[in-house]
């Protein structure tokens, strides 16, 4: 790859508008700073060999190969294609896919495949790019991340920090608790 960059692939399962493509690769560039080499791939084909760089906007129109294909289906080429032949420039246990949902709320599912099984995450576009890097490192997806998975809930920047301080905030100057976040690792 370009510069030594690991993508992380992002698959459009659903036709998402080059406007929200390219809201997501600016947030995860606002964090790039933090994780060094990598960056996103906007999965426009299937042909591996034609790619040698992550995406950046502005997105040019484009139809995904990837069009109504489930997270299970989209999984199966990522592993055939990309995990079991090691390709090369490319993060091996992680992906996003940006569906239906991501057009709603500016949210991705974020899919590991390092532990085995798929587990996936429902996050917001700021967390895409930590998440990968965090697998790439070799982070499993329990801990924090696996009270996100079991709760449900969607990983954003603003609940992340409550969960990471055990729901202390400060307001007005003075630290308060917000007990449900409190909680939340016990999920």
């Amino acid at each position: 790859m370009e510069n030594g960059q690991l993508l992380c692939p992002v698959f459009c399962v659903s036709e998402i508008p080059t406007t929200l493509l390219d809201l997501f690769l600016n947030r995860n560039d606002e964090q790039a700073g933090d994780c060094p080499g990598t960056a996103h791939r906007i999965m426009d084909t299937k042909d591996l060999s034609t790619i040698s760089s992550g995406s950046s906007a502005p997105i040019q129109p484009f139809t995904s190969p990837f069009l109504g294909q489930s997270v299970p289906e989209v999984r199966d080429w990522f592993d055939a294609n990309i995990t079991q032949p090691c390709q090369s420039g490319f993060l091996l246990h992680c992906f996003v896919v940006l569906d239906a949902q991501s057009i709603e709320d500016e949210t991705c599912l974020f899919v590991s495949t390092l532990d085995g099984p798929l587990e996936s995450l429902r996050c917001d576009f700021d967390f895409a790019m930590m998440n990968a890097v965090a697998i790439f490192m070799g982070d499993a997806m329990e801990g924090l991340k696996g009270s996100y998975m079991r709760s449900g809930t969607t990983m954003t920047v603003e609940n992340y920090k409550l969960a990471s301080s055990g729901g202390l905030y400060i307001e007005d100057g003075e630290v308060k608790l917000d007990q449900s976040w409190r909680d939340f690792l016990k999920w």
